[in-house]
């Protein structure tokens, strides 16, 4: 089966190619044209628009998930503050005296009239306070409309909630409530009230909040992705609807419900046909969980728009460009051969040749910048010769400017004889020793040299510095043989203990010591520079390191120049990964790190 199969397919192949073969060349360059131009040209826009619009998505997803998470928060601010106020009776000694009275003096009625009215003005959007005692009398303050027509029916079930709580708040989900002619949605704040010297319950309180003012946390972003928000209490009852809807509906088996099984997070869901990005997130606090449904439609319509855009401008492109390419495939077919001769012509050598133009159309143009490039040609192996001469010339002047540097190094030699014979070792070997400084800094023939020739080439230097501040410097290397052979470019330690002998001890009158040491970072080896001198502060420290690393430009007094061009050598050398790191503290000195590869040398210095 699988046999017969190709066996089709291979036919079915080849009677394809033959009929590609068969066609004309306009027709061939055509479907040339259609193949490796509009097929990927569509494929590429709509590989974008689809990424595009992925991106939208997990962009708004991420969004809203945290712009949910900061409404709830938001919110359980707002209940916080409602719990906070149910409490504020229990620290006022007089009311909790009037609550705890039988009695009902005018004084009394006045006095807790007045300070219900007080907490009533706290919050915008609490609606009525209610006060009870144990002894059947209430005390309330209503903001507009009147009280609640309910309020016989719900008292011994609020009096429950509060003795549930025992003193501690306890949030009562979205109910309607009817007050006179006006009917709203409010959520309830009920604690139990008690004495303070000995904890007994004398009643208890009620707050009950307009759902407004959970509008007000969330109305705005509704507004942007012009879509909905849910929030539902711990039995899945809707607390409130943005679209007032649902409120106080059960929602136990919706799926919204169902897939929302952690603390927060997002999903796609799809609503009576229309597709959401649904966003949740669950209160601490209350537990209550809020649901936010972005329609798919309004987060990726600039995406659909810029791939209706994309489409339509590649169309038209697509049409123009295919219009323009029978053209000239009808232009082409005809002169081609003619120039293919030439091309050959050239091919072979012959650069003596030119394309007749008779017309001014496209293959006549194409026969004019032929021969324009036949001509150039021409000039370039010209220049390639006169290239080639001026190379030779340059060279020779190159190697006649090696001598200057023999020159250098035979003049100090020279000085130093004349030293040794004039008995004046010291000008001797401060001499013999700058010539092995120039030596290694002048010589160009190989850039990568081992630790072991960089610490050969700073003890030189030292040598040199202590000569000239009588020994004030003292190097202490702690390298191992092994490491020694690791490969770093040349001027690598040099250029750091040269800025330390001038900025770390430039104030100091006594010794100074310099280690280098190194340690291992899996492939990478890291050399440190430490010496004991003065150090610099954050400030100063943070300006040089924004120095070495390019950040800002150079000191112009030469400050941490040499650090720089280090630091941009390595990362020439070995790559970016690699390069200076800078700590110091005021009166401790400062450590510089060269981290470099751990490659051995050998075959690597090679």
């Amino acid at each position: 089966m699988r046999g017969s199969i190709r066996g089709t397919v291979r036919r079915t192949g080849e009677r394809l190619w033959v009929f590609f073969a068969n066609l004309n060349m306009q027709q061939k360059l055509l479907i040339v044209f259609l193949t490796l131009v509009c097929l990927p040209l569509f494929m590429i826009g709509y590989a974008s628009s689809y990424y595009y619009t992925r991106s939208i998505k997990a962009t708004t997803t991420a969004y809203a998930t945290e712009i949910t998470s900061k409404m709830l928060l938001k919110l359980d601010d707002y209940v916080t503050d409602l719990y906070n106020m149910s409490a504020m009776p229990l620290y006022n000694k007089e009311f909790l005296n009037w609550l705890s009275d039988p009695g009902t003096s005018l004084a009394k009625s006045q006095g807790m009239d007045l300070y219900i009215s007080n907490l009533n003005k706290i919050k915008p959007d609490t609606v009525s306070v209610y006060v009870f005692d144990n002894y059947g009398n209430i005390s309330y303050n209503i903001k507009s409309g009147g009280k609640r027509s309910n309020l016989d029916q719900v008292k011994d079930e609020w009096a429950a909630i509060a003795a549930k709580g025992d003193g501690k708040p306890m949030l009562l989900s979205t109910q309607e409530v009817s007050a006179g002619k006006e009917n709203y949605y409010a959520f309830s704040v009920i604690r139990e009230l008690k004495q303070v010297k000995d904890l007994s319950p004398i009643g208890f309180i009620v707050f009950d909040t307009n759902t407004t003012a959970i509008n007000r946390q969330i109305e705005d972003f509704d507004q942007v992705t012009k879509g909905k928000t849910i929030l539902v209490d711990e039995h899945d009852r809707v607390v409130f609807d943005s679209e007032g809807a649902q409120t106080t509906h059960d929602l136990s088996g919706d799926e919204s419900i169902r897939k929302a099984t952690a603390e927060r997070g997002s999903f796609p869901i799809e609503i009576d046909g229309r597709k959401y990005i649904t966003t949740y997130a669950r209160s601490a606090l209350t537990g209550w969980k809020m649901f936010v449904y972005i329609p798919l439609a309004e987060a990726t319509s600039q995406a659909t728009v810029t791939r209706n855009v994309t489409l339509l401008i590649s169309a038209v492109f697509v049409t123009i460009a295919l219009l323009i390419a029978i053209a000239i495939s009808y232009a082409l077919t005809r002169p081609l051969s003619k120039i293919k001769t030439l091309m050959q012509e050239v091919q072979t050598g012959n650069l003596d040749v030119s394309f007749n133009q008779k017309y001014r159309d496209e293959v006549g143009l194409l026969g004019r910048h032929f021969n324009i490039m036949v001509t150039r040609v021409r000039d370039l192996l010209e220049e390639v010769k006169e290239t080639q001469t001026r190379k030779k010339e340059a060279e020779y002047a190159a190697l006649q400017s090696q001598i200057n540097p023999h020159f250098i190094y035979n003049t100090l030699e020279t000085i130093r004889m004349k030293a040794e014979v004039n008995d004046d070792e010291e000008v001797a070997d401060m001499t013999f020793t700058l010539g092995k400084l120039l030596r290694y800094g002048v010589n160009h023939a190989e850039q990568r040299v081992t630790i072991a020739d960089e610490l050969d080439h700073l003890s030189n230097y030292v040598a040199l510095q202590n000569k000239r501040f009588a020994n004030k410097y003292t190097l202490v290397v702690d390298i191992p043989e092994r490491e020694s052979r690791i490969v770093s470019i040349k001027l690598m330690l040099q250029p750091i203990v040269e800025n330390a002998i001038h900025h770390a001890f430039k104030h100091r009158t006594g010794p100074g010591t310099i280690r280098i040491g190194v340690r291992r970072e899996g492939e990478t080896a890291v050399f440190t520079v430490a010496d004991d001198g003065s150090g610099v502060d954050e400030a100063r420290l943070r300006l040089l390191r924004e120095r070495v690393y390019g950040q800002v430009p150079l000191d112009p007094s030469g400050r941490g120049i040499g650090l720089h061009n280090v630091h941009e050598r390595i990362k020439l050398q070995f790559g970016e990964h690699y390069g200076l790191r800078i700590e110091s503290r005021p009166g401790e000195g400062t450590t510089v790190e060269l981290a470099i590869p751990a490659g051995r040398g050998g075959e690597e210095a090679m």
